[in-house]
Formats: C-alpha cells, sequence, structure tokens
C-alpha cells in the first residue's frame, strides 16, 4: 500500500514549479548541499523529503499536486441514504406520484432513516445525480397567497377533465376536491366527452355517500355545472353554489392541480380500454392520494388524515353532528319508499316503479325522483309509516 503524505509542509505544493520538483526527486543526496539547495528555491528541508518519498512511492503521480480537501466532510449525507433517495424517486416516477424533494424526505421518515437530509439538500443530490435541470424560469417573480376554507366540507371544487381510451375515444372524468382538507371526494368517469348536469349530480352524490355534503360547491361555469337540474338540487339541499369568472381558472386552482396530478398518474399507466378500465385506475390513485401521499400544501400531512381531525360543516354551515346516510330505492307500487329504520315513506303512487334517492340526514330527509325533488320532509320516530299528508280530524296538541 502506498504511503500518503499531506500538502501542508513547507507552504503549498502548487507553488513549488514542476521543474523544482523533479529536480528533487533525481537529485543525488550524496553530492548535493541539501540546505542549500533548499535555500535557494525557497522551500523548506520537510518539504524536500516528502517529494523525494513521494517520488519513490508512487513514481510521476508522486509530483502531482493534491486535493487538499478533508477526505471525510462530517456533514456530507451518507452514499446509503443517497442512493435510497435515487430509489424512491425512480419508484414514485415510475408509479406516476408526486417524486418532488420534499415528498422522497418524507418517504425517507417512514422507511426510518434517523437524520433526513433537508428538502434543498435532497433537491441538490437529485441536480447533481441528473434527475432534476434547474430552470430559474420557474422561480415566482412575487409572492403570492393561497386562499383556502377553515373547515372540511365547508367548500368543495369541482370540474371536469378529459382522457382517451386505448381506442383513442375521449370520455370525461368529472373530479371534486375538498377546499380545506384536499381530500378527493369524488372522480367519476362518464362514457361521453360532454357531462351534463345529471352527470354531475351522481358526483356530487358519489362524494357526500363517502364524505358528507359540503355547504357549498365551486365550479367554473361549464354547462354541467349550471344546468337547472344540478343547481336546483343544490339549493333543495341548502348548498350554496359559487363561480369563476370566465378565463380566470386561478379561482379554482386546486382542483385545477388536481387534474394535473391524475393525469399524470394515469399516463404511467396502462392504456385503458374500457372505462371500467379507466376509473379501476382512478379508485387505486384515489386510495394513495387520500391515504397514503403527504400533501405539500397541509404541510406534508395526508389528506384523509387532516379531514379525520378538523371540524367539518355542512349546508346549514354549522359543525356536522349527524352523519348523512344516502339510500337508493325503488318505489313500490303504493307509492311508498322503504328506508333502513325502519321507515316506510310515501311519495305517491304516480312514482310506482321509479327510483329513488333518499337523502337524510338525522330525522331531516330529501327524497329525490328522476333526479328531481320530490318530497321534503322531518321523520317521526316514533312511527314506522311516514304518510305524504297527515290524517284528517282534529289537530293533535
Amino acid at each position: 500500500m502506498s504511503r500518503v503524505f499531506p500538502d501542508s509542509v513547507g507552504g503549498m505544493w502548487s507553488e513549488i514549479a514542476m521543474s523544482v520538483r523533479r529536480a528533487i526527486a533525481e537529485a543525488d543526496v550524496s553530492t548535493l548541499n541539501v540546505a542549500a539547495f533548499c535555500r535557494l528555491h525557497g522551500i523548506s528541508r520537510d518539504r524536500f523529503y516528502v517529494i523525494r518519498r513521494r517520488y519513490q512511492a508512487e513514481g510521476e503521480a508522486g509530483l502531482e499536486p493534491r486535493s487538499r480537501a478533508p477526505s471525510r466532510v462530517a456533514n456530507r449525507t451518507p452514499d446509503d441514504v443517497e442512493d435510497l433517495i435515487v430509489e424512491i424517486r425512480k419508484e414514485l416516477g415510475e408509479a406516476g406520484l408526486d417524486a418532488g424533494a420534499a415528498t422522497i424526505g418524507w418517504h425517507l421518515q417512514r422507511r426510518g432513516i434517523a437524520a433526513v437530509p433537508s428538502v434543498s439538500t435532497i433537491w441538490r443530490i437529485l441536480t447533481r445525480r441528473g434527475f432534476i435541470t434547474p430552470d430559474p424560469k420557474k422561480r415566482p417573480k412575487r409572492s403570492w397567497r393561497s386562499f383556502a376554507a377553515d373547515y372540511g366540507n365547508e367548500r368543495w371544487q369541482i370540474d371536469t377533465t378529459h382522457w382517451q381510451l386505448a381506442d383513442g375515444r375521449e370520455v370525461a372524468i368529472i373530479n371534486i376536491v375538498d377546499d380545506c382538507t384536499r381530500v378527493c371526494a369524488a372522480s367519476v368517469v362518464f362514457d361521453h366527452p360532454t357531462p351534463t348536469g345529471i352527470d354531475a349530480w351522481e358526483t356530487l352524490l358519489a362524494g357526500a355517500q363517502r364524505w358528507g355534503f359540503p355547504a357549498a360547491v365551486l365550479s367554473d361555469n361549464g354547462a354541467e355545472f349550471t344546468a337547472k337540474v344540478f343547481t336546483a338540487n343544490l339549493a333543495a339541499l341548502g348548498i350554496g353554489t359559487g363561480h369563476s369568472r370566465p378565463y380566470h381558472p386561478q379561482t379554482c386552482g386546486k382542483i385545477e392541480r388536481f387534474h394535473q396530478t391524475l393525469k399524470r398518474f394515469l399516463a404511467a399507466q396502462p392504456d385503458p380500454a374500457t372505462i371500467d378500465e379507466l376509473q379501476h385506475h382512478i379508485d387505486r390513485f384515489l386510495a394513495i392520494y387520500n391515504h397514503q401521499r403527504p400533501h405539500r400544501s397541509l404541510n406534508k400531512r395526508i389528506p384523509a388524515d387532516m379531514f379525520a381531525t378538523i371540524p367539518t360543516i355542512g349546508p346549514a354551515t354549522t359543525p356536522v353532528t349527524q352523519t348523512t346516510h344516502i339510500h337508493r330505492n325503488t318505489v313500490d307500487r303504493n307509492g311508498v319508499v322503504e328506508i333502513p329504520g325502519p321507515y316506510a315513506i310515501t311519495v305517491g303512487n304516480r312514482y310506482a316503479g321509479a327510483t329513488a334517492t333518499t337523502i337524510r340526514t338525522g330525522n331531516h330527509t330529501h327524497i329525490f325522483i328522476n333526479h328531481q325533488l320530490a318530497r321534503t320532509l322531518t321523520i317521526n320516530p316514533n312511527q314506522r309509516r311516514q304518510p305524504l299528508h297527515n290524517r284528517p280530524g282534529r289537530p293533535t296538541p
């Protein structure tokens, strides 16, 4: 093994000319006055003999100057951690998921790394390894503030985007995101590129089935969100509506950003041949997005965890204390809808055979038939049958 000689003896190595170093290496010290030689060239006797020993141990390489940097940097990220950062980056990228430095740091914590590098350090590692190309143009030109709701279900953002099946056919996807917790309440595929107000209503019901109804809905001015069937049903439930200004998508920025995240995931999956396959891809993504993926705007919290730990409100804009249940039943030939309770609610035999959607929060109940409000009532919990009209006779005190 060759010996290592420091460069700190008798002045900077690079200050000694190569011709002098070579003369020292090749000198015959039995006939050379070493002290006079060193005074002539302004070097120390220690440096003189270091150069000779290096040359004898390493040959020509021993005459070249060495780096003065320490062989080990105390705060340098270990190689195994750097390799793990690259591995996580590849895994997330191949799955079509967010693979930014903050997300990678969160995954390092989940994997039990004791000293997780900072976000800026992870970014520099990825840049050095060739995964990131710095782009100064992406730096914001001015500071900005993101506005968000204070409670869960205070406001939902809803919007439509599109995707192509394997045969090139375009289909519509309606997405809903909670403004506060970023939970994706629903993402539903429809077998046509132009969704209707009924499609928007069904998507909202799908979200409410899992997360409850919102106090308000924010959308653009798409025909599906301004359709009477959609706006009238929201009004019947006491849900407020709002619309962004034309050509100003920033108002619905959270749902627009969600479209990008969803599409990046879908682009990494096999091309779906049917809407069922596409819906399956989306359902897998929602399981990750809502329950496993840290969200940067939530300080790396998981959306579903945040939804479960903050107050939520509903159409009455008050904290929710009762769960909303949605039932779909067929009206029997007597015009009665049966729901768990059990309760038999009369809606009229003109609806016999139709499918009724019953929305019940506590005892307050709405019944929609053919996507239109058919009846609103407060259930009497002391009786099974809920008649359409009060019985004739003297009023009960």
